[in-house]
């Protein structure tokens, strides 16, 4: 008799199978048979959970990605940064570079796909951070004018940079040096808002000259 799988492992098989492919080959190429070929699983059973690959493609990102469902309040800001990012640390890899940007091509080829990752995926990281920074601005830690969005950005950004560009490993040491460095500065002096445009003086020979 064969052995039944739960549904939970089977999920997750057939989600890492999902990253894999996406890395190796890229979301055009993949098909939902490779999915079930690489992780032993019919395609009925797939197409029971997802309706479709765009559907799979974000369930695996979302669960390789996901914030946790709460976010410790350790009492200062940097306990929660350092907190919210510990989920970014890992070695970075050949495979995890591959499956960024097989996950950023596929954003930009398939719209809904992209527009679907930013409102799930995303938009859920962005709210890590306003909770954050609502919980230092309560505590008297960050002026009010502090934003979240931006944090939220910069932060994933050198995420990006370190993983895609630089193939650095995404260590502790990393996460303290975007807290220390970025993140922290970054919201106790926010950008002043823009000044407006002085017209500028004339220049020396424009100057009128005082009659004698």
């Amino acid at each position: 008799m064969s052995e039944v799988v739960p549904v939970a492992g089977r999920d997750t098989a057939i989600c890492e199978a999902t990253l894999a492919l996406l890395a190796e080959v890229g979301y055009d190429r993949m098909s939902m048979d490779a999915v079930a070929a690489r992780a032993h699983a019919s395609k009925a059973t797939i197409y029971r959970r997802w309706p479709g690959k765009r559907e799979l493609v974000l369930e695996a990102v979302r669960r390789r990605h996901e914030p946790p469902a709460t976010l410790p309040d350790t009492g200062s800001l940097r306990g929660d940064l350092a907190s919210s990012l510990s989920g970014m640390a890992a070695p970075t890899s050949c495979d995890e570079a591959d499956l960024m940007a097989g996950v950023l091509r596929a954003m930009r080829r398939a719209p809904e796909l992209g527009k679907c990752m930013r409102d799930q995926v995303m938009d859920r990281k962005r709210a890590v951070f306003r909770t954050i920074v609502a919980r230092a601005v309560a505590r008297g830690e960050l002026p009010a004018g502090a934003s979240a969005d931006l944090a939220h950005e910069v932060a994933g950004a050198l995420w990006v940079q370190r993983v895609l560009v630089v193939g650095g490993d995404v260590d502790d040491a990393f996460i303290d040096h975007v807290v220390d460095d970025v993140l922290i500065p970054l919201l106790c002096h926010p950008l002043s808002s823009p000044q407006p445009h002085l017209p500028s003086s004339p220049a020396p020979d424009a100057v009128p000259q005082e009659t004698q």
